[in-house]
Order: C-alpha cells, then sequence, then structure tokens
C-alpha cells in the first residue's frame, strides 16, 4: 500500500492467519447479526468477518484514519453487507449493534470501556431487557491493559487483605457488567510493525449472574444522559425507590444500611472522578454494607450474651425456660452468621488475583504454548515465576 501504518498512532496491523481466525471463531456470531469492527486497517480481520456465515451478517466498520478509511470503502464498494464509517469509536454509538470487535489502539483501551459502560451497552438497568443488545465484545489489546482489566479489588497476602492500587475504572467496569474470557496470547510477530508488548485476546460477556454490588455499581457507571451525578445522590435515590433493597422505611430498619462511606470524597464525587484507591474502598464499602444487611436480614444484629448459672433463677422451670430461649437464641445467631459467610462469599470474585498474577509477573506469554498459558490464567496449574523450576 502506499501507506504504512504509524506505530505512533497505535497502528499495529494484525497479519497472523491463525490468529485472525481465532479472533473470529471468539466472536461466534450468528447468522443476521449485526457486527461492528473498530479499525478496520487494511482488511486483513474484516476479510473474514465479511465471508462468515456466507455474507449473512452485517458488518460495520469505523475507521478514524482518512486513508485507511477511503480505502475500505474502495475495497468493498461491491459488498452489500458492509458499511464504511469515517469516525471516532469513542464518540460512537454502539448499542444497536449485537457484538463488537476490535484489534484496539492500546492508548484508547481504558475511554473505550468508559464509552461503552456510560451508554449501557455493557448491561442495561430495565429489570424487563435481558442485558445490553451488545451479546459480546471481542478485543485484542496490550498484556497491561487486560491485567487492568482481572485486577481484583483486594490483594490476599496470608490471612490479610490489602487495597489493590492496580483496581480501577477498567476494573471495575469489567467486574461489575462482564465475564472475562481470556482467549490467548498474540506474540508480536504476528504484527507489523511489530509492537514492544505482548498482546491477548479478550472476550467480554454480559454477566450471567449479577451480585447486589454488581447492581449498584452498574447504576454508578451507567449515565446515558452524562449527568455526573455524585455517589451519595445515586446510591440515595436507588435506595430510596427499592432498586436495590427492598426496604420499607416503616416496616423495615430503613437506617440499618449505611448511607455514607469511608471517605467524604467518594461520597461527593462521581464515580469516574475517583481515582484507583478510592474506587477500591467504594468496592470494599458496597461488600461489607450488603454482607451487614444479608447477615441481619434487616433486624437487629443478635447480642451473644453471657451464659447465666442456676444460682440466679429461682427454681428449675424458670432455668429450663432461659436455657431454651438461650438456644433458639444461638441458632437464629448462628443462622445469620452462615448468612453473612454466604454473602462473603459471593463476593470472592472481587478479590481473585489468578489471572492478574500470570498477566503481572509473566512476561513473554507469546512464547508459552497456547494450552499452558490458557491453564495458567484459569488456574488449573501453579503460576512459577522461576522458569528453571520448570524444567
Amino acid at each position: 500500500m502506499e501507506k504504512n501504518p504509524n506505530p505512533i498512532k497505535d497502528q499495529f496491523f494484525l497479519k497472523d492467519q491463525k490468529v485472525l481466525k481465532d479472533i473470529v471463531d471468539t466472536i461466534d456470531m450468528k447468522p443476521g447479526e449485526t457486527i461492528v469492527e473498530i479499525g478496520g486497517g487494511e482488511g486483513a480481520l474484516t476479510d473474514y468477518l465479511v465471508k462468515a456465515n456466507g455474507g449473512m451478517n452485517f458488518i460495520t466498520v469505523i475507521e478514524k484514519d482518512p486513508y485507511y478509511a477511503a480505502y475500505l470503502k474502495d475495497k468493498y464498494k461491491g459488498r452489500e453487507n458492509v458499511e464504511v464509517i469515517e469516525g471516532d469509536a469513542l464518540t460512537f454509538d454502539f448499542s444497536l449493534y449485537d457484538r463488537i470487535v476490535a484489534n484496539l489502539p492500546y492508548t484508547i483501551t481504558e475511554p473505550f470501556l468508559i464509552n461503552l459502560a456510560m451508554s449501557g451497552c455493557f448491561g442495561s438497568q430495565d429489570k424487563s431487557k435481558n442485558g445490553s443488545m451488545v451479546k459480546s465484545t471481542t478485543l485484542l489489546l496490550s498484556q497491561n491493559s487486560v491485567r487492568k482489566m482481572v485486577a481484583p479489588a483486594q490483594i490476599l497476602d496470608g490471612g490479610s487483605k490489602y487495597r489493590n492500587y492496580d483496581f480501577g475504572i477498567s476494573s471495575a467496569i469489567c467486574k461489575s457488567f462482564l465475564d472475562v474470557e481470556i482467549v490467548r496470547a498474540v506474540a508480536s510477530e504476528s504484527f507489523f510493525p511489530m509492537p514492544a508488548v505482548t498482546s491477548i485476546v479478550v472476550n467480554l460477556t454480559p454477566k450471567e449472574k449479577l451480585t447486589t454490588v454488581d447492581r449498584i455499581m452498574q447504576h454508578f457507571l451507567v449515565d446515558k444522559k452524562g449527568s455526573k451525578a455524585s455517589i451519595s445522590r445515586i446510591y440515595g435515590m436507588i435506595l430510596a425507590q427499592g432498586k436495590v433493597y427492598n426496604l420499607n422505611k416503616y416496616k423495615d430498619n430503613f437506617n440499618l444500611i449505611s448511607h455514607s462511606f469511608t471517605s467524604k470524597l467518594i461520597e461527593n464525587k462521581n464515580i469516574y472522578e475517583l481515582n484507583n484507591d478510592q474506587l477500591s474502598t467504594l468496592v470494599q464499602d458496597l461488600i461489607k454494607n450488603d454482607m451487614k444487611v444479608k447477615s441481619s436480614k434487616f433486624g437487629k444484629q443478635i447480642e451473644r450474651k453471657r451464659v447465666k448459672s442456676y444460682d440466679e433463677f429461682e427454681s428449675f422451670e424458670d432455668y429450663d425456660l432461659y436455657l431454651e430461649e438461650l438456644e433458639k437464641e444461638e441458632i437464629r445467631f448462628e443462622k445469620r452468621s452462615a448468612a453473612g459467610k454466604k454473602a462473603n462469599d459471593k463476593y470472592n470474585y472481587m478479590n481473585d488475583a489468578t489471572a492478574y498474577n500470570v498477566l503481572a509477573k509473566k512476561r513473554g506469554l507469546e512464547y508459552l504454548p497456547q494450552d499452558e498459558f490458557i491453564s495458567l490464567v484459569r488456574g488449573e496449574r501453579p503460576l512459577i515465576l522461576d522458569d528453571s523450576k520448570r524444567r
């Protein structure tokens, strides 16, 4: 071509046919679905998309570079199922498409995720709709970007937990809306020109099961009108309207749920204004609050009392009645404690660092056999940092 991709503009074109086929297989698009591809470049991936399912899918290609946009329009001018748009993916409305696929410029990964989250493409707050129309988002990203997407909110070190300062807006979006499947690593040699980092193919699909904290976080993250409301305002609204907990101000203990957070700075900011430390703190506050609600079942926590001796009662009958009540109270306490433990176990995914540790500490993933790489990120085999121990 007359123009080569410009690495300064994050233009790295995928040329490996095996990886291109793997990406198309990962999308798993059904006949008749609408697909939007971001950054068509020379059309290497587009060629596969337009032919898939016998050409029964409608493909929209968004290309920001005027030269490549014109090239693609000319290349596919005879294809009725292809539309090429010269535009910016960060301002594009993806809500009307079934699936998204992109060899995304690495520098816009986070803004791109924010655009999809704010517009509601990753999930819908309308309970009558089963999530967003976007069924999957398949992306080719840098290893560092994917590491941030799967970063846990806390790091477990022995019996202690510490906030993970890598947990940021990308992590919050992915853990609140999506199941993240790490498909494969891609060698630098698979691109022209060759990037200096390892690349990873990920497939993002709407979560099948949402926790209470996921639903709350989605309310914080979706902002279709661009209102940029504060955390406290949104939280108070969803509690008052019963969008999360079915509370009644008179029949139930509405004040059981804390309306404040660890920091006033968190309360008074929009979620997209929080730094990584504040985002981690916000999630922990929400989890603690939900565990408190679940364990107490909107009632007052039972306090363990000092067991009285027989000498403190006037008769055997009174003492027997006391023991019966004590036993009932202990059973109620254990049930509520079990409910609290169950609630805590539900949020283990927030602290799962399996894939994060592999991506953070294991460099040169393109040189690993793909089955070994997948086994590592899924936790099916232990991560050994010293390669000499693997021999």
